[in-house]
């Protein structure tokens, strides 16, 4: 038997004996396995934050939690460092704490309520078959991420009311997951914000109180326009 056949011989083995190709169709059939076991979710969380004009990016770290059921999505972020600050998300609302200025901020969302959920819950308890109603879909390789092998989805919002806030979103979902590890908004100005999640816990034991924003008595509130 000659090195060349050998070496074709081999090569037919790995062929035969390879997992097949990720596709968009497999990726969101995982998403659709996963949905109805998501209740709720807690993860540490980077977030890096570029802004175009600039050319200027942030690095920011801190948790998530989140809490979802039929009638509404809860969440709240914490982020430490040198511009601390809690970010909650209640019906249609959204509140943030300073805590270097004892001051919380209240935004009603209104119509935009709509675009942070394209934000908050993009991945986390959608299906397959939701993603794809909001989205055009497309592959866009695969990557390691925080050694973990992922397919990455490139996303268009196909309203074009969504579309003028958030031009395209890149998701990076595990191959062993129907949850993303990363995920990174586009808006027209060319910025974008990445973010990726660690030690995400599926379901966690999240006791009251643990979604909502406790700030002092004399802490200063404000509404904006």
């Amino acid at each position: 038997m000659n090195r060349f056949f050998v070496v074709t011989l081999f090569a037919l083995f790995a062929l035969a004996w390879r997992s097949p190709a990720e596709t968009v169709q497999s990726a969101l059939a995982r998403m659709d396995a996963s949905a109805p076991e998501f209740h709720g979710m807690a993860a540490n969380l980077n977030m890096v934050t570029y802004t175009a004009i600039l050319s200027d990016s942030t690095t920011e770290s801190g948790t998530v939690k989140m809490e979802r059921n039929k009638n509404e999505t809860r969440a709240l972020i914490s982020f430490t460092g040198n511009s601390p600050r809690t970010i909650a998300f209640l019906n249609k609302t959204v509140q943030i704490y300073y805590p270097n200025l004892n001051l919380v901020q209240v935004y009603k969302l209104g119509k935009s309520s709509k675009l942070l959920d394209q934000y908050l819950l993009l991945g986390f308890g959608t299906s397959g078959k939701d993603l794809a109603k909001g989205y055009d879909i497309k592959m866009a390789g695969t990557e390691n991420i925080n050694g973990r092998e992922t397919t990455k989805l490139e996303l268009t919002p196909k309203e074009k009311s969504v579309r003028e806030q958030l031009s395209k979103v890149e998701m990076w979902l595990p191959l062993d997951s129907g949850y993303p590890v990363q995920q990174k908004f586009y808006n027209a100005s060319g910025n974008y914000r990445l973010s990726t999640y660690t030690k995400f816990e599926l379901n966690p034991p999240l006791g009251e109180g643990a979604l909502k924003l406790n700030t002092p008595p004399d802490a200063k509130i404000e509404y904006p326009q």
